[in-house]
């Protein structure tokens, strides 16, 4: 209780300045948490249900959202493939400039390369039709 005293006794004998500085910013940090937790007034869109339907309620929305997050996953898996394609055509090629290589590895290459291409892509719309 003595530590109670001792701080009033020193917020008293503080100058008039100091004081009103302090009360500014005790005021302006209750004004700031007042505001931010007040409703927001924006006329924001409503929120669109999952492509995928889901059902109703919260558990059908959660449902909806995870199947379309399983579809957005396939699309970054084909991402991730035809980036791996593109990046062992490019270095087979720089290998047949330098002479290392020969222009039917790097045929063998891009074929085999689209080929996995469309069997993924394939793959993955099969499984999302199955998923939705």
């Amino acid at each position: 209780m003595k530590w109670c005293f001792r701080f009033l006794k020193r917020l008293v004998s503080l100058p008039h300045t100091m004081l009103l500085r302090l009360w500014q910013a005790v005021f302006s940090l209750c004004l700031l948490l007042w505001m931010s937790m007040q409703p927001v007034l924006a006329d924001l869109p409503t929120m669109e249900p999952p492509s995928s339907g889901g059902g109703s309620g919260l558990f059908g929305q959660i449902k909806g959202y995870s199947q379309d997050g399983e579809v957005l996953g396939g699309l970054i898996i084909s991402a991730i493939g035809f980036i791996v394609v593109a990046n062992s055509a490019i270095s087979t090629f720089a290998g047949v400039q330098k002479g290392q290589k020969t222009w039917t590895e790097f045929g063998a290459i891009v074929v085999v390369g689209v080929i996995l291409l469309v069997a993924v892509i394939w793959l993955l719309t099969k499984s999302a039709s199955i998923i939705l």
